[in-house]
């Protein structure tokens, strides 16, 4: 939430199921559903899923059937059982999907890939790292 106040970002709205341990009080000044229907019925541009990762799916799908863009949390799914399905829901929505990974853009990680795009350091026979 910070994040998106902090980038200029001030129609917000929130779909919340109560069970988690965000505390409300930041939250009152928001629009809240505990509806994913009627949260989907406000026509977002983007949705942000950043709930359990065994829920995602449940958001993610009809979100992106509704044509929303998706900004999901990593791993998309604690199983691969539904992601067909949410590829499908992509292509019928044609919203964008990211999955959130907050290192891909990491100074350090780009400079990587950068030496190793330019062939800089060589190819690489193995890799190993620890984070």
């Amino acid at each position: 939430m910070h994040n998106l106040l902090a980038l200029g970002q001030r129609e917000i709205i929130l779909y919340r199921t109560n069970r988690s341990t965000l505390p409300d009080d930041e939250l009152t000044s928001y629009p809240t559903e505990t509806s994913l229907d009627k949260a989907i019925s406000y026509k977002p541009d983007a949705v942000i899923i950043s709930n359990p990762t065994s829920l995602h799916l449940e958001v993610a799908i009809p979100a992106a059937l509704a044509g929303c863009h998706l900004l999901l949390e990593k791993p998309i799914s604690h199983s691969m059982e539904k992601v067909d399905e949410l590829c499908k829901a992509v292509e019928i929505g044609g919203g964008k999907v990211l999955v959130g990974y907050q290192y891909r853009f990491h100074p350090g990680l780009q400079k990587v890939k950068e030496l190793l795009i330019n062939g800089a350091i060589g190819r690489p026979l193995s890799v190993r790292a620890h984070w």
